[in-house]
């Protein structure tokens, strides 16, 4: 019967109805956005989603952008979710705070780009269920708590950069064995890139498979991880008729089936392994050797296990989460310490007294070691304000909630603007200018700066001593990164081996930092050029 009323339509009618129906959307659209509860300044939005055909998936500049044109606190619109762009610190404490606010647990929206990812509801850093959110950090902290763990993550970044430093021109940096207990072979793989001598090392190690395979699987991680943005912002219709796109989500998707299947078949043969010697395994202190025996521990207690998608899942966390931040961070450390030669020496100074010259070419870096590096440490907090690797962070409203004195519907999205805050005048003196002793000399004015003026000494404290969220690294809340320490102990493990080692130059000290924001923040180019270090008299 339908069918034939519509046949009954001359193309005139047809078009007139369309043109009704398209008026009524346009005014309803409209209508909802004018009576909007608690209104913000920002952009108007465009009807059909428009908005997702202008956006480069850049968060830093867009967030940038609306802070200096609209305010503290303002809006707009992208995706089909209303989204909340914060960029004063006063405004942070119900996002940030440590009470289990359950409303703004969640970071992310659900989005094609999440079920696609087969992450959404496991792991951690895409985890929007609390309650199984919980678990799997229960188990991780259990797992990166262990005595042997910060020990084996120091030496195997020595044994990485051992390895490293026989490839003069690559810097590319593996994480992989401290994760699965397996070196993995990238830095060799990616050496073979720029060295045509391939004998020079011996045919065999370019050869191996196991080289290929890990070489493979890297460019797989990051073929991936940029291709989330792509599934965000592109239509699916596109993504599934048009030649151009539907051959890029193919090749994103071809991407994320390698990478599950290695993993599952790592934490298959990592099983095995531990069913047929399990006393081996107990010795090991890698992530997934740790979760297997912890998971298997919690069996027959009040703790719930650990399925093997949830393993799977926290293992992709930290190749996605945990490698690209840290090796972005210390690009941009690197950057900035050449940038600033008096930084690099003061650096090198606290190095030395650290580590005194001996006939060992190899440090044997403890975590005691690491407890007395106040200025290297400095130095890395310093990198993060000026080149945050997550810029923006987010949050999203699973009920209704209130974000600084306003109320929101469920379903908003808030977009806390750490880059902006990090160079904001309020919350730092001088925050165009890279200075380290912003945090080392206020924690450290008895031990090394008794010839500084009390005058001196105040203007050496930042104004972020009396505001606790105007710095966020490592996130914060309950949301606060499980793997802060972690990190902090590789980056700066790594830095006394390069700097230790080498004197480490720019090759054009003119040239900017050349990035390319998304999610994160990655480094697109560092040109270095690397010396052995001659020894301090």
């Amino acid at each position: 019967m339908y069918f034939r009323t519509i046949e009954s339509f001359n193309i005139t009618e047809c078009l007139f109805i369309a043109f009704l129906t398209f008026l009524f959307y346009y005014f309803r659209f409209y209508y909802n956005y004018f009576t909007r509860p608690s209104p913000l300044p920002g952009p108007l939005p465009l009807p059909f989603e428009l908005e997702n055909f202008f956006f480069d998936g850049d968060f830093k500049r867009l967030t940038a952008n609306l802070h200096r044109k609209y305010g503290d606190i303002c809006e707009f619109r992208l995706g089909g979710y209303r989204r909340i762009v914060i960029s004063k610190t006063d405004y942070f404490e119900n996002l940030l705070s440590s009470s289990k606010n359950l409303a703004l647990f969640a970071k992310f929206e659900h989005t094609p780009a999440m079920d696609i990812s087969g992450k959404f509801g496991r792991g951690m850093f895409l985890n929007c269920d609390y309650e199984n959110w919980k678990i799997n950090k229960y188990f991780l902290l259990q797992s990166i708590s262990t005595p042997g763990f910060n020990e084996d993550a120091i030496k195997n970044t020595n044994e990485l950069f051992e390895e490293l430093s026989g490839y003069w021109n690559s810097l590319k940096k593996s994480h992989s064995f401290l994760i699965i207990g397996e070196r993995g072979c990238s830095m060799s793989s990616y050496y073979n890139t720029f060295n045509t001598d391939k004998f020079k090392l011996g045919s065999s190690h370019f050869d191996d498979p196991k080289s290929y395979n890990s070489d493979k699987f890297s460019r797989a991680l990051i073929v991936y991880n940029r291709g989330l943005m792509f599934f965000n912002i592109v239509h699916p219709f596109l993504r599934r008729y048009v030649p151009y796109f539907k051959n890029k989500a193919d090749t994103i998707l071809k991407s994320g089936d390698y990478i599950f299947g290695t993993m599952d078949n790592m934490i298959e043969r990592r099983k095995i392994d531990f069913a047929n010697n399990p006393q081996k395994l107990k010795s090991k202190h890698d992530l997934l050797s740790i979760l297997i025996t912890a998971n298997n521990g919690a069996k027959g207690k009040m703790i719930e296990s650990l399925t093997d998608e949830d393993i799977r899942a926290l293992l992709l966390d930290i190749f996605l989460a945990g490698s690209d931040t840290s090796s972005n961070t210390l690009c941009y450390t690197i950057y900035y310490i050449c940038q600033n030669p008096h930084v690099k020496q003061k650096m090198l100074d606290e190095i030395d007294s650290v580590f005194p010259i001996n006939s060992s070419d190899t440090l044997h870096i403890t975590t005691d070691h690491i407890a007395k590096l106040k200025y290297c440490e400095a130095i890395i907090k310093e990198a993060s304000r000026m080149t945050p690797v997550v810029p923006v962070s987010r949050r999203f409203a699973s009920a209704e909630c209130e974000v600084a004195g306003y109320k929101f519907q469920a379903k908003t999205v808030f977009h806390l603007n750490y880059s902006s805050i990090h160079m904001n005048e309020k919350y730092w003196n001088n925050p165009t200018v890279f200075d380290p002793d912003r945090f080392y000399l206020h924690d450290n004015l008895g031990e090394f700066n008794d010839n500084l003026s009390d005058s001196d000494k105040e203007n050496k404290k930042s104004i972020h001593d009396k505001d606790k969220f105007s710095l966020v690294i490592f996130g914060g809340g309950i949301r606060l990164c499980p793997g802060r320490k972690l990190a902090m102990i590789t980056m700066l493990s790594f830095m006394v081996l390069l700097f230790k080692k080498y004197d480490v130059e720019l090759v054009d000290m003119d040239a900017p930092l050349k990035t390319h924001t998304g999610f994160l923040t990655n480094c697109l180019e560092l040109k270095i050029k690397i010396k052995p270090r001659k020894p301090s008299s």
